[in-house]
C-alpha cells in the first residue's frame, strides 16, 4: 500500500527546547488519519514539519521522512488567510492561474470545486470579499482552493475550531464526501475527539510533544490504553450521550 506520509523517529527542537519526541506517523493511500491533542501537544508543529515551514532555527533529527509531492492544507481560521481588501477571485487567480494554460481553464476548475464544496453560485462567491462571507463559507472556499492542485493528501488543521456546531458537522460531512468520491487521503488534526467518531480510520493521540497512543478509531474509542486517552474518551462519551 502506498504511503502518502511516512515519518520515523522525528525529534525536533527549537531554541534548544525539545518539542517533538520520537514521532512515528504514517498516512496510507485512501485513508483518513486523525491527530488528537490539546493546545501545545505538538499537532500543528508536526504539520509544519510535514509542510517544510518550520522556523530556520529548528533542529531536526529524523530517521526517515517521505511525503507525496502535492499536499493541500487548510488551517484553523480561513478568514485570516484571505485578504479582506481583495476580492476572492483575485486572490485565487494570483495563487493558481499559472498552473493552467488559460484563465478559462482555471475558472472552470474553480467552478467545479466550488460546487463540489457546496457553494453553488461560483460567480457570487468569487466577487465577494472574505468579510462578506460567513465563517463556514470562508472555510469551504479555503478547502476548494486547497484542492485546485489535485493534492494526493489533504491536511485539515483545526479547521472546525471557529465554527458553530452545525457548521462543524457540515465540514465533517464535506470531508467524508470528498474522501469517498475522490479517494483522497486526509490528515485531520483536532482537539475535539468527538469529531473523529465515525469519521477517521486511525487516530494518533499526542501529549506534550509525543505520540502516547495510536490505534484504529474503534480501538481508541472502545479500548483506550493510556490514562490520558481514557480520560478524554470518558469526557467525550459523556458529552456524546447528553446530546
Amino acid at each position: 500500500m502506498q504511503k502518502e506520509i511516512e515519518i520515523k523517529n522525528l525529534n525536533l527542537s527549537i531554541d534548544d527546547e525539545l518539542l517533538l519526541k520520537n514521532i512515528d506517523l504514517e498516512v496510507n493511500e485512501n485513508e483518513i488519519v486523525g491527530i488528537l491533542g490539546e493546545s501545545g501537544s505538538g499537532k500543528t508543529l508536526t504539520v509544519k514539519y510535514i509542510l517544510g515551514i518550520l522556523p530556520t532555527r529548528s533542529d531536526i533529527k529524523v530517521e526517515k521522512f517521505e511525503r507525496v509531492k502535492e499536499i493541500g492544507v487548510v488551517f484553523q481560521n480561513a478568514f485570516t488567510l484571505l485578504n479582506p481588501t481583495i476580492k476572492i477571485k483575485t486572490q485565487l487567480k494570483h495563487l493558481y492561474v499559472s498552473k493552467y494554460k488559460t484563465k478559462e481553464g482555471f475558472f472552470e476548475k474553480i467552478d467545479f470545486l466550488f460546487k463540489r464544496v457546496g457553494l453553488d453560485d461560483t460567480k457570487k462567491y468569487l466577487n465577494k470579499y472574505s468579510f462578506e462571507a460567513s465563517g463556514g463559507e470562508n472555510q469551504r472556499i479555503a478547502i476548494a482552493a486547497s484542492l485546485i492542485s489535485d493534492p494526493g493528501l489533504f491536511i485539515a488543521d483545526e479547521i472546525t475550531t471557529a465554527l458553530d456546531t452545525n457548521s462543524k458537522q457540515d465540514v465533517i460531512n464535506l470531508l467524508k464526501d470528498i474522501h469517498q468520491k475522490e479517494k483522497r487521503s486526509i490528515l485531520f488534526i483536532t482537539h475535539e475527539i468527538n469529531l473523529m467518531r465515525n469519521f477517521v480510520d486511525r487516530i494518533y493521540v499526542m501529549y506534550n510533544g509525543e505520540i502516547i497512543e495510536k490505534g484504529t478509531c474503534s480501538e481508541i474509542f472502545n479500548n483506550p490504553k493510556h490514562e490520558y486517552t481514557k480520560e478524554l474518551i470518558k469526557l467525550a462519551n459523556r458529552y456524546y450521550e447528553e446530546k
